[in-house]
This record gives structure tokens, sequence and C-alpha cells, in this order.
């Protein structure tokens, strides 16, 4: 038989493991809630890319959509007052210098209206028979062997545009990269609206053509389409900056730069900027991470995690 003190020897042990059973449970159970709080309160750290701030050379580059354009363009006119005949041309056909284009009576007779050169019809400006007066235009004949690229620039760009600034064209649906310099740029600006319907005050910039890929000249015409890119500044050791990294925070330019894993909102002084990359003049020092494309998940203090 048991003794008494052994009797409340095990009923001891028995209490003192119910309450270490009871604290496991109780502190087990606070932790969790502390766990579940954390995740409901502390938001996930957002995912990020994000680049550094280096030095290097900056290259100021203008890129816009633009074309390869005939240098020589002709209009062919009505040469006098009487009835001409259907013009039955199209775009895009090639004529003989002398070819007739149609034919025009005058003076009790048909008479051809020839092309004055070798080329292309690039405009039909008249299709139909009938009278026509002295001077009308007809089509206009372009010749494709002698093309210059031709870009649509904003004036506020094109006045950073010199006479020799290197020109590439790409984009014109091969491989490869046309090569040139600019040789004029236009004093004459022109309105005309955005594809957003604002209206732009621009001006033409033209380049002539000094490389090409083997045998690509030959394919291009007139009108045919490429995306020009006219380098008009080059500038050492200057800090740098994709241009995806900056946005407008009011009048001022930002960036979210990375600290202590959290995006912290910081205004920059921009020096220059191109369509890809901007120069800091003030605000960042070389191997600040900050976040590109930060997207709107990202707001100053979010947590961040980079990819």
């Amino acid at each position: 038989m048991l003794s008494k003190s052994g009797s409340r020897e095990d009923s001891l042990d028995q209490s003192k493991k119910r309450k270490k059973f009871r604290y496991i449970v109780g502190t087990s159970f606070v932790l969790f809630i502390s766990i579940l709080i954390y995740l409901v309160v502390v938001p996930t750290p957002v995912k990020v890319d994000a680049v550094k701030v280096q030095k290097g050379e900056f290259q100021n580059k203008i890129k816009v959509d633009g074309i390869l354009r005939a240098k020589d363009r002709y209009i062919v006119p009505a040469f006098g007052e009487g009835d001409i005949k259907r013009v039955a041309m199209k775009v895009g056909d090639s004529v003989k210098k002398g070819q007739a284009v149609t034919e025009l009576f005058w003076s009790g007779e048909y008479l051809p209206v020839k092309s004055p050169i070798d080329g292309v019809v690039s405009k039909v400006f008249r299709e139909s028979a009938g009278p026509i007066h002295r001077g009308e235009p007809l089509v206009e004949v372009v010749d494709p062997k002698k093309i210059e690229i031709m870009a649509e620039l904003l004036t506020t760009d094109a006045i950073q545009v010199d006479i020799g600034d290197e020109v590439f064209g790409e984009g014109w649906g091969g491989e490869g990269v046309l090569k040139g310099n600019v040789v004029r740029v236009s004093k004459a600006g022109f309105i005309k609206p955005s594809a957003l319907g604002v209206e732009e005050e621009k001006t033409e910039v033209i380049a002539d053509i000094s490389g090409a890929p083997p045998g690509i000249l030959s394919k291009l015409g007139s009108n045919f389409h490429l995306v020009v890119t006219i380098e008009v500044e080059k500038i050492q050791n200057v800090l740098k900056l994709p241009i995806g990294a900056i946005f407008r925070s009011g009048k001022n330019w930002s960036v979210f730069k990375i600290i202590k894993s959290r995006a912290v909102e910081t205004p920059i002084t921009i020096k220059f900027k191109s369509s890809e990359e901007v120069v800091v003049k003030k605000g960042l020092s070389e191997n600040d991470e900050v976040i590109i494309y930060p997207g709107d998940l990202v707001r100053d203090g979010t947590r961040v995690r980079i990819k």
C-alpha cells in the first residue's frame, strides 16, 4: 500500500505537469496569435526591380518614329487647259523618263503628259477623266534610289540638334542599322495633332544615309517606316539612371531609394534627360539602390524585396 506521503507527492507531480502543460498551451496560443497579428498588420514586402546609381557616359539621344523619303520628288502637272483621260497609274507603279502618265486633249489633239524621271508613283492627285486647269497636279513621281531619313521632332527637341549629329535608323523590318548624319533642321515649324489628339509644334529633321547593311537600300523605298535615334550629345563620368526609375512628385522629379528594405521617396535634381537615361545632379550618390518601374503598390515607406 502507498503511504500518504507518496500520494501527496504524486498529486504534486500531477499538478506541476498540469500547470506546465497549461503554460505550454497558453504560451503557444499567445505565440500563434502574435504571429497571426503580425501577418495581418505587417504587409508582405512588395517585390521590386532595382538598379544602382552608376557613373559613366551619358548619351543624350532623341528617339522618334520617322520615314525614309525620296530626295527627288517631282509633281507632274497638266501642261495646259483642256480635258484629260483617266489616270490609270497607282501608287507604287514604276515609270520611265518620258513615259506618259495620261493624255491631255489640247489644241485639237491628245498629247502625252510625261514623267520627267525614272521612278515610282508616290501620289495620285487626280484619277478621273474630264476638264482640267493648267498647272493642276496629276501625280507625284519619286526616285526611290536616292532616299534620306526624315523625322518630325517637337521643336523643343529639334533645338538641341546640330548639323552633323549622328543618326541611326532601326525598326525598318530587318536586322541591322541605317547610319547617317543630320544635314538639315527645318526652320519652318508646323502644328500637328498627336495620337492623343493634342496639338504639338513640330519641325522636320533630315539626315543623309552614309551606311546600311549590304543589299538593303535596294529593298527600301520612299515613305518606308523606321525608328530614328539622333545622338545629340555625349557626356563623360556623370551619375546616371534609367528613365524608368524617375517619376513626378508635384512639380519635382523623385525616385524611390531603398533604405533598410523600405522604399524612401527621394527628390532629385536632373541635369540632362534622354528617352532612355537621366543625369542626376543632386539627391543621389554612386551605388545608391533605387527602384525601377515601381508600380502602384510602392509608396513612401513600403517594405520591399528585390526580385
